[in-house]
């Protein structure tokens, strides 16, 4: 697949991290048994096991359809991703997209080796798209709710620390350099980007509205590449440090760091695999929001943590010279 970027598409890219994509893909995630995420998995199956829902069932063969195990994924189930979108915003964009979109994404799923249920879905939804959608929008809330909003602060951290990480490596490399570092099947062309995927675009977008980069923790290892009007070309990759996304903080309390730093300051740096807020930090930790605040303070002040900001909100990180001080306790 190709992405044709004029020079007014080059100067529109952009970076979003999608709570609607991320649970698109954590939904191949999970029917797939993809090992690094293992630890979610079971968590996510024991969640929609028990789940009071009645339509909890209903919902599942509705998505599973949608999103198998293998094969396409229907574009009108992955829209163009928002500037901070929350998932119930992004869920409204369901309402805009044309019938025909949502019919040619149902050809393209309706093929042998599907069961009996999906086909029965995909009949009814063809027959009357108007009442689809809703129930699409429906499985969809109750599943983000049930199997990824426990955990979207944690996946959103990696998401926004990536993007921090992708756009100095752009104020000092350049956008062809980013291009490069995106996915192994990701290629710069002279006239855009090359994806070596085996399906191609038929409804190109119309040139010089820009490029979106959405990291995705659980696209992992592949990638997903929106190229189709009335969107915007889209491409997901998986983030830097998503091999750390379900790591539990490392136990810190008889270690030399403890005795060095002090055991809070220690546990506060152990638990930053992931980037965090000084709220997350605090519940991790059942500490008050203040006291992990003054910590941090004198941690970044001391180069073992580094802030990002992302909008509103800043994260911490682990500093370079806050890794060498873990590796060597």
């Amino acid at each position: 697949m190709f992405i044709t970027l004029t020079s007014e598409d080059l100067t529109r890219v952009r970076f979003e991290a999608s709570p609607l994509w991320e649970t698109v893909t954590s939904l191949r995630a999970l029917q797939q048994g993809t090992p690094l995420h293992r630890p979610w998995i079971e968590e996510a199956k024991k969640r929609l096991a028990d789940a009071a829902e009645p339509k909890a069932r209903e919902h599942l063969r509705v998505l599973t359809t949608l999103v198998p195990p293998k094969g396409p994924i229907p574009d009108a189930l992955t829209p163009t991703p928002l500037r901070q979108d929350s998932f119930s915003e992004t869920l409204k964009a369901f309402a805009t997209i044309p019938a025909e979109l949502w019919l040619r994404d149902l050809g393209y799923l309706d093929h042998s080796g599907l069961p009996d249920y999906s086909r029965r879905i995909i009949d009814e939804f063809r027959a009357d798209i108007d009442a689809a959608v809703p129930r699409i929008t429906a499985a969809l809330e109750w599943y983000w709710a049930t199997a990824v909003e426990p955990y979207w602060p944690r996946l959103r951290s990696v998401l926004l620390a990536d993007i921090d990480s992708r756009l100095e490596e752009l104020a000092h490399h350049g956008i062809q350099e980013v291009f490069k570092t995106l996915h192994p099947s990701v290629r710069p062309t002279p006239d855009g980007l090359e994806i070596t995927r085996g399906c191609e675009a038929t409804d190109l977008p119309e040139p010089g509205r820009g490029l979106i980069l959405v990291p995705n923790a659980f696209v992992w290892p592949n990638t997903l590449v929106l190229n189709t009007a009335p969107f915007i070309p889209t491409i997901t990759y998986a983030p830097r440090g998503v091999g750390r996304l379900w790591e539990k903080g490392r136990d810190t309390k008889e270690s030399p760091v403890s005795r060095l730093l002090g055991r809070t300051r220690a546990q506060i740096l152990a638990q930053l695999d992931v980037p965090m807020t000084t709220t997350q930090l605090a519940c991790a930790l059942d500490l008050a929001a203040g006291t992990v605040s003054s910590h941090l303070k004198i941690l970044a002040e001391s180069g073992l943590t580094e802030p990002v900001r992302a909008g509103r909100e800043v994260f911490y990180q682990r500093g370079r010279v806050g890794e060498e001080l873990l590796a060597r306790a």
